[in-house]
């Protein structure tokens, strides 16, 4: 049953114990397929479609990311509101990332481009789905003290699984469609760990609300605080400003540095694992670092101005190397803000009790930006060349910098 919620958030231990190796691993099971599936299906579209591959790709994905912004903030205020036995948020967190493994696989299986249209919107929403009820884990379960760790592992994980995922994709660019229907069952075996790993206690106790159409809507609805609209406005432009490129890259390697296929993806292969490593260094330390100062904006300013200077090289000088030392520099920067980011949303958050649906609508800043990178990349590479990719990146990363010094009620 779906109700309401009206209860004040819980004490949490101030030990992450069990639930911090599990985030990392929730994290590494989605990311890997998702790192993957940019590769994969940009390559099965080439395989299908030639020439066509661009604009189906554009089709695709923005149909993809609309659903998944939508399942964010949907599924987040539902997963507050959920009473079940099983509590509000491991129901979503396991059903989401069934329904978007399934997605991934029948992408992959179908050939139709309709049908994997829909496919891969489903993929998107159950992957977001399971997001926004697994972000709620943080303020529901971890103290303000520990959150920088909580952050530190969830962006582990990540890193991990995104450099594993470009690895896999390398090996599979060749057989896409059999890489897309393997790859997503990760998020299913990470998923059903945590669950049974880090029991939730019933939530059918927890106060109930009539779920009147008006009040549902009215869920919704963002919260009117200026501190949580720069969060969103900072994160949607470091993220931004990262995947113009990364999710390009493929086209970058073969369209703008002239490399065949299967070297780009050698190319893209080696280009994730120097991002995921320098990433996993400033990962490691940055979470703790931040406890320990009890400060988040600093290092979150200081990681999207590493994300910008990883850009002016490839600017200057477009060339393999340059694009490597962009990985490197991008995934220091990158690192750092993922090992803090999340921390500094939790303490953003202006209310309490519908925690999952306002940090749902803060992860739309990571969906947001599949929608519009396709767009603006389009436009940039056309009106400009690819050059202008990496000139916006400087540009976005650093106005998404600025917003976050600007917040008020985080250090």
């Amino acid at each position: 049953m779906i109700e309401n919620p009206a209860q004040p958030r819980t004490a949490a231990p101030a030990r992450l114990g069990r639930l911090g190796p599990l985030l990392g691993g929730l994290h590494l099971g989605w990311s890997l397929p998702s790192a993957a599936a940019g590769t994969l299906l940009q390559a099965l579209l080439a395989q299908r479609l030639g020439d066509g591959k661009v604009g189906a790709l554009a089709v695709i994905t923005t149909a993809g990311a609309v659903v998944a912004i939508a399942g964010t903030v949907v599924a987040g205020a539902w997963s507050d509101r959920t009473r079940s036995r099983f509590g509000r948020r491991n129901p979503w967190i396991l059903g989401g990332a069934v329904a978007s493994a399934a997605g991934l696989a029948l992408t992959g299986v179908l050939t139709w481009l309709p049908a994997q249209i829909v496919a891969f919107a489903l993929f998107q929403g159950g992957l977001n789905a399971m997001l926004a009820a697994a972000g709620a884990l943080l303020p529901d379960r971890v103290a303000g003290s520990a959150l920088g760790k909580a952050s530190a592992f969830a962006g582990g994980g990540y890193l991990v699984g995104t450099a594993i995922g470009g690895v896999a994709a390398s090996a599979a660019i060749t057989a896409p469609a059999w890489g897309l229907v393997i790859v997503p069952w990760t998020m299913v075996a990470a998923a059903l760990a945590l669950v049974l790993l880090v029991r939730e206690g019933s939530s059918l106790g927890l106060p109930r609300e009539a779920a009147s159409v008006r009040a549902v809507l009215r869920s919704l609805l963002p919260p009117r605080d200026r501190d949580f609209l720069l969060a969103f406005t900072g994160r949607f432009c470091v993220v931004l400003g990262l995947t113009v490129v990364v999710f390009y890259q493929l086209y970058v390697f073969t369209d703008f540095l002239g490399t065949g296929t299967v070297a780009a993806a050698g190319h893209i292969a080696l280009g994730t694992v120097l991002l995921a490593v320098t990433a996993l260094i400033t990962a490691a330390g940055g979470g703790v670092l931040s406890d320990r100062l009890g400060r988040r904006k600093p290092l979150v300013v200081l990681a999207s101005l590493l994300i910008a200077a990883a850009a002016v090289p490839v600017t200057l000088a477009p060339g393999v190397g340059t694009l490597m030392a962009f990985y490197v520099v991008a995934g220091a920067g990158y690192g750092l803000y993922l090992s803090v980011d999340a921390a500094l949303m939790v303490e953003v958050l202006p209310s309490t009790g519908a925690e999952a649906k306002e940090l749902g609508m803060l992860s739309v800043a990571n969906s947001a930006p599949s929608v519009v990178a396709p767009v603006v990349a389009a436009g940039l590479v056309t009106g400009f060349g690819f050059h202008a990719l990496f000139g916006f990146t400087i540009v976005i990363a650093v106005a998404g910098g600025l917003c976050v010094a600007a917040i008020r009620r985080v250090r």
